[in-house]
């Protein structure tokens, strides 16, 4: 059963009729036979085409060859996306060289409710293998999504809880197996017409070991070619079933996930300089450490309730009702036990209503709710326990008029964020964010479309922002967030005292500017973007150790720290620089690029190339990990049931590097990979591959990555897999 209000919105959007009259039918029947994907992040039933704001969608074949463990690494290779890079086992995407709390991760809409926000080594939770699409909006979508959304928002979109009827059985399996990690991985999921209702289940499992690099030096000053503890054990499913009703439908979801995965160099500042008298006497745990090193163990359980109505009521064309309920926690394992442990429960709804305001105009307006209660203990605890609620009002329209799509949106939220352990400085913090935009896409022609969006986003600093204070294992670093300042006390000591100055929202001002042309089978699109951020939050070395840090709140605190040692002679090497959460004006500017071209019937050409550029305004300092330059291509020969392609990527050396950074050589990656669809089986639309990656095995560190020169990308390697549906 489609909605019939979304199904009018799409043929308005899309219909040929919208173009200039005198235009000739073969450049309509052109539009017509362009796949259309209606981007699920959108209420308004936009696509990448009549989207101002830039927008991408990875789905159907070209998402299964993209496929890897983490979400990071699944999009690294998109236009204008990066990936943290956490070796492969806890990688989270970079839009435009931002990443953190200002990218937000949703699953059907609705926050992924994991930590992966908060630190590089924890894993983002959503599962692209049982995937039916991945939607990127790249700059800020606040509007619909929050002040977490300023600098895009990754979208995962699977068919847990159905809408409409799937015509009897449908399903999907698929398998990889390879070389460079001993990978294992199987996915499968069906879904069923049954009555009136639909029953959808999927699950997968991946197994992977250390993987293998070309030799090279580590921190340490060690040659190796394997990243130790880098392995990956994860398995996860879900169970969903809808009600199908006319006029409506509503449905309930539930998903398990649990995931082991290797830290690697987590600890290794803390194995080095650990307490020395146990270094003569080993033991069979520390042994067993030693060997294994410390791990994670993830498991969330995640319900979901989604409803939509068609005309409940006069004025209101479409209800939506989209709830999430997440439990999860995260340990990190050492020597047999939980040292530290994170912990987060969230509840989040989204309701929308979709209206018709006249004949031209229609948009949507709803609540947004989002309540969030994290909690940390353990060595790592870093951040106290904190509980941030946040409520949200928006309102987006749009019309076309001819040519002419515009497209306005504004969004009021109100963000509290406590935390009531804090001894020190104020415990809650409240902010009030608006954000607004201006959008139009011009038809020029039935084979150009230019697009230009401005947008007026703030966004409320997270609480691990403003309360974190203590050693960050994962970073080597011991964070202060924006709740604390630093005092020189004595030669040697510092007092963390409250910071009297007021913390700031993030303001941002950006605007886009992009063109799409599309002739046949050949397209090519191009993105300008500059974004000014206002008190932006940002993490800067302040040239402090741990070991000079003490509180106000404690008399006696340098007493304790510094008990026995003379004034002057502390050992640095046993703390942690000191790294302090700041607020300045910053600027990011850069481009992408990509484009598809037919050379011939048989033979095509992809390409693609981004660019970033980041750096404060008053002292033109750069900002640290922000991606270098890229540049892609790759040639594809298709022949009867069978496809072949072989393709370069070339990172550029990154030179413009941050205070205590130091810069990232270039390198390139040689890919090459072999399709073949069997005949006699076109009605699973089964597929056999054959991959080879870094076929050069040439050594590659990621600037974007905290452990650049710990874990380069992987060596050469092959893998081969399948894939089919029923």
């Amino acid at each position: 059963m489609k909605y019939s209000p979304i199904a009018l919105v799409v043929a308005q959007l899309l219909a040929p009729a919208a173009y200039a009259q005198d235009e000739n039918k073969d450049e309509q029947h052109q539009h017509e036979n362009t796949e259309v994907i209606v981007i699920n992040a959108s209420p308004l039933a936009r696509t990448e085409l009549n989207s101002a704001q830039p927008v991408s969608v990875i789905s159907g074949d070209e998402l299964r060859e993209k496929q890897a463990h983490t979400l990071g690494e699944t999009l690294a290779h998109e236009p204008g996306i990066n990936s943290t890079h956490f070796a492969r086992v806890a990688s989270s995407p970079i839009i435009r060289g931002l990443d953190g709390p200002r990218v937000k991760v949703t699953q059907n809409g609705l926050d992924s409710a994991d930590v992966s926000r908060g630190s590089p080594d924890h894993a983002v939770t959503t599962e692209t293998s049982v995937a039916q699409q991945i939607e990127i909006l790249r700059g800020p979508a606040t509007l619909l999504y929050g002040s977490g959304a300023i600098g895009g928002v990754v979208n995962v979109v699977d068919e847990r809880i159905a809408q409409e009827h799937v015509g009897g059985t449908r399903g999907f399996f698929g398998g990889n197996l390879a070389s460079v990690d001993d990978l294992r991985d199987v996915n499968a999921g069906v879904s069923t017409d049954i009555g009136n209702t639909v029953l959808h289940v999927d699950g997968f499992a991946r197994s992977s070991d250390d993987y293998q690099v070309p030799s090279f030096t580590n921190d340490e000053g060690e040659t190796t070619d394997t990243i130790e503890n880098s392995f990956v054990d994860a398995q996860g499913g879900t169970l969903g079933l809808s009600y199908l009703f006319d006029g409506g439908f509503i449905g309930a979801s539930y998903a398990r996930l649990d995931q082991e995965y290797g830290i690697p160099g987590h600890h290794a500042h803390e194995e080095e300089h650990g307490e020395e008298e146990h270094s003569d006497e080993p033991h069979e745990e520390e042994a067993h450490e030693e060997e294994t090193g410390p791990f994670a163990d993830l498991k969330q359980n995640r319900w979901q309730l989604h409803a939509g109505l068609e005309n409940p009521w006069q004025g209101v064309e479409q209800l939506s009702v989209r709830y999430a309920y997440t439990d999860y926690q995260h340990q990190e394992i050492e020597d047999a036990a939980p040292s530290t442990t994170f912990t987060n429960e969230q509840h989040e709804l989204r309701v929308t209503a979709n209206h018709q305001l006249t004949d031209q105009w229609y948009g949507a307006f709803g609540y947004h709710g989002f309540l969030q209660e994290q909690a940390a203990f353990g060595e790592e605890a870093y951040t106290p326990a904190s509980e941030t609620d946040r409520h949200g009002l928006f309102w987006l329209i749009e019309t076309r008029e001819n040519k002419l799509n515009y497209q306005l949106g504004v969004r009021y939220e109100n963000v509290s964020i406590n935390a009531p352990t804090v001894e020190l400085g104020r415990q809650q913090h409240d902010f009030d964010p608006l954000s607004a935009s201006f959008g139009v896409t011009y038809q020029w022609h039935p084979a150009v479309m230019f697009n230009a969006n401005y947008s007026f986003a703030q966004r409320a600093p997270s609480a691990n922002e403003i309360f974190a204070n203590g050693a960050h294992l994962a970073t080597q670093t011991y964070e202060l967030g924006l709740n604390y300042d630093v005092h020189a006390e004595a030669e040697h000591l510092y007092v963390i005292e409250p910071n009297e100055r007021s913390i700031e929202l993030e303001t941002s001002h950006s605007l886009d500017l992009g063109a799409h042309f599309e002739t046949g089978e050949n397209h090519l699109n191009i993105n300008l973007f500059v974004n000014r951020v206002n008190n932006f939050v940002y993490e800067s070395f302040t040239g402090l150790n741990s070991v000079d840090l003490a509180f106000d709140h404690d008399d006696h605190a340098d007493e304790e720290v510094h008990e026995g040692e003379p004034e002057g002679e502390h050992d640095h090497e046993e703390g942690l620089p000191v790294v302090q959460y700041n607020q300045e004006d910053v600027v990011l500017f850069g481009y992408e690029i990509d484009g598809r071209w037919q050379l011939a019937p048989n033979w095509r050409l992809d390409a693609f190339s981004d660019y970033t550029r980041a750096y404060a305004i008053d002292n033109n300092a750069n900002l640290p990990r922000i991606p270098s330059q890229r540049i892609g291509a790759e040639f594809t020969y298709n022949e009867g049931n069978w496809e072949s392609s072989l393709g370069y990527v070339w990172y550029a050396e990154q030179n413009r590097v941050a205070a205590n950074e130091e810069r990232t050589p270039s390198y390139g990656l040689l890919n090459a990979q072999f399709n073949w669809f069997p005949q006699g089986f076109s009605r699973y639309n089964l597929s056999v591959y054959v991959k080879a990656e870094n076929l050069t095995d040439k050594l590659g560190y990621v600037h974007t990555s905290f452990l650049k020169y710990d874990a380069p990308v992987a060596g050469r390697n092959f893998s081969i897999g399948l894939r089919g549906e029923f």
